[in-house]
């Protein structure tokens, strides 16, 4: 009887902890980047070539395959799953739009 009370002492100690957590700042960024990411790879020709950098959340850069193959550098970009816009692929978005809306989010 008592090694039973001590397994089940045990087991409601190590229980205790298992609630869910709320993420921490650095959790949360790194989610919005891997959004931000997958949004970007949806409008890409080939997104298993996409190299990114200098990401900050929903904003950063990538740089990845064109039609020919070749990587054509890299754009800026805003990624969110509803909207994403990469730099000079847009034509309903002009340079100015952009940068208005980078200066803002990123």
């Amino acid at each position: 009887m008592k090694k039973y009370m001590v397994v089940i002492l045990f087991s409601s100690f190590t229980l205790v902890g298992c609630g869910k957590k709320e993420p921490t700042a650095e959790e949360l960024q790194a989610n919005r980047e891997v959004v931000a990411q997958d949004s970007v790879k949806k409008l890409l020709k080939d997104p298993s070539s996409a190299e990114f950098r200098n990401m900050n959340g929903l904003c950063g850069e990538v740089n990845s395959k064109n039609s020919f193959g070749g990587y054509g550098g890299y754009k800026r970009f805003i990624g969110t799953p509803d909207l994403t816009i990469i730099e000079g692929e847009n034509a309903e978005i002009d340079q100015a739009t952009f940068d208005e809306v980078w200066q803002k989010m990123c």
